[in-house]
């Protein structure tokens, strides 16, 4: 069988790219604040008022933190399929994957320094690496461990972040530095693309750096985990009605409870951590466990939806490609001149050009162009 041939539509597992879809829509809402302000060095996550404070507080709760692990869950899930068809097929699994991560590697490093410094693909790769070593793992397995490595170190931290609080809270206040906030903003609303290009590099190792690189891998390696414990239970492709509500019902409520942590209390470290680093991923949990209770239990058609997420990578970069030329010096130049709501209309009108796009794309093509791109470097050399 020729590997660049295209998986049938009726081989396709519709759950996990309606999956995909919807998760470009909470990404695009996340990352909308860092297009058009230096939201990265802002110390809070909520700092508008009136309607952009109520808009600012919806997408900190449905959104922040909740979209892309949902996108790491359904990169675990992936990497199974990967596995499975690459031994179904006779080929390298480990040629072909390490392959992907190199060519994920290569798009998201390009992605952060020419693009937007927000790149979340080449964390993937890089941490693709270590997921190689629980790829064989049973679904019992993995969700053990991959709840073992996400809750003890964040619990762990909870709880330290709650004895700093307790003997001075104001050892969990916020310090924005005015500096990097000025330096940011002046070089995406007046600078050149050179100084652009700097500035996205300095964004860039302000996240992605050895310090960081801990707190990066048990945020996203533990969903690569669950997501691949998922599929091999038969969560994309089995009624099991039953293990999702039971799954809907504890995620909810633990995210209900996590992530208004900082809208129920005050918004410093300890809250903020809740809210990221636990309720995000319980909120991730409890959008999948319902989206496929509804698709198991309604009939949904979902055309726009599935065609976008079979061209999630294609869209997830469009997104960044048309929201920096808007924002930036070099494009439109509205940075700074947005407002919260304007974001999220921005955000509405660009989703819904690409669900649009994206279902006439499928009508005429096999792939998105970033994923044939990526699947004619996984296949280099190959024959059919």
């Amino acid at each position: 069988m020729d590997p660049l041939t295209a998986v049938p539509a009726k081989d396709r597992l519709h759950s996990l790219d309606i999956l995909r879809g919807f998760s470009l829509l909470g990404i695009l809402l996340v990352n909308m604040k860092s297009f058009y302000a230096p939201a990265l060095y802002e110390t809070s996550l909520v700092s508008g008022s009136g309607s952009d404070r109520i808009v600012e507080q919806l997408i900190s709760f449905f959104a922040q933190a909740s979209f892309y692990p949902l996108f790491s869950f359904l990169f675990g899930a992936g990497t199974v399929i990967f596995y499975e068809r690459a031994l179904k097929k006779g080929h390298s699994f480990n040629v072909y994957y390490t392959r992907r991560l190199i060519g994920l590697l290569i798009i998201g490093l390009l992605h952060a320094f020419l693009i937007w410094h927000g790149d979340i693909l080449a964390n993937y790769a890089l941490i693709g690496f270590l997921f190689l070593l629980f790829i064989k793992w049973n679904s019992r397995g993995l969700i053990k461990w991959g709840l073992f490595i996400l809750l003890l170190p964040n619990v762990l931290i909870s709880f330290a972040l709650i004895a700093a609080y307790a003997v001075d809270p104001e050892m969990l206040s916020h310090y924005k530095s005015e500096e990097a906030v000025q330096q940011s903003a002046d070089a995406y609303q007046t600078g050149s693309f050179f100084d652009i290009t700097q500035q996205r590099v300095t964004d860039w190792l302000y996240v992605n750096n050895f310090e960081n690189a801990f707190f990066l891998v048990i945020s996203i390696l533990p969903l690569f985990m669950l997501g691949a414990a998922a599929y091999k239970r038969g969560w994309f492709h089995k009624d099991l009605s039953s293990e999702w509500k039971r799954t809907a019902l504890i995620t909810g409520t633990a995210a209900v409870l996590l992530k208004g942590a900082p809208l129920y209390w005050e918004e410093n470290l300890l809250t903020q951590h809740l809210q990221l680093s636990l309720g995000g991923p319980a909120l991730t949990l409890f959008y999948v466990s319902v989206i496929l209770l509804l698709l198991n239990n309604y009939s949904f058609k979902l055309g726009a939806l599935k065609a976008a997420g079979r061209a999630s990578l294609s869209n997830y970069l469009m997104q960044s490609v048309v929201c920096t030329f808007l924002f930036y010096s070099y494009g439109f130049g509205l940075y700074g001149n947005i407002s919260a709501a304007e974001g999220v209309m921005i955000a509405a009108i660009l989703y819904s050009v690409q669900l649009i796009v994206s279902y006439y794309w499928f009508r005429t093509f096999r792939f998105g162009p970033a994923e044939w791109l990526l699947r004619k470097w996984i296949y280099l050399f190959s024959r059919a």
